[in-house]
């Protein structure tokens, strides 16, 4: 897996994390994984297991597939429905 595509979805996870209004330290503690961990994953620096991509997407109330949906595609970022279930996607220019 490449930088950008574990860059992408860190970013995913901390825009998700912010607009739930979780700081680091409770988000890390209320899906079981250390916050050091969890900062690896949101600057890229870090592939979760498939387990602990389950457990952030639980923590934030969205599917698996929400989460990782369009991540390995340049430009593109997502917006939160509210509903868990669907995303919206929006190509960017870059």
């Amino acid at each position: 897996m490449g930088t950008e595509v574990r860059q992408a979805f860190g970013r995913r996870v901390r825009e998700l994390r912010i607009e739930r209004g979780y700081s680091l330290r409770k988000f890390a503690l209320t899906i079981g994984a250390d916050k050091s961990y969890l900062v690896d994953i949101e600057y890229g620096r870090k592939s979760p297991t498939l387990d602990t991509i389950w457990r952030i997407a639980s923590g934030l109330d969205v599917t698996m597939s929400y989460l990782l949906f369009e991540v390995d595609s340049p430009h593109v970022s997502c917006e939160y429905d509210g509903s868990g279930a669907k995303a919206a996607a929006l190509t960017t220019t870059g």
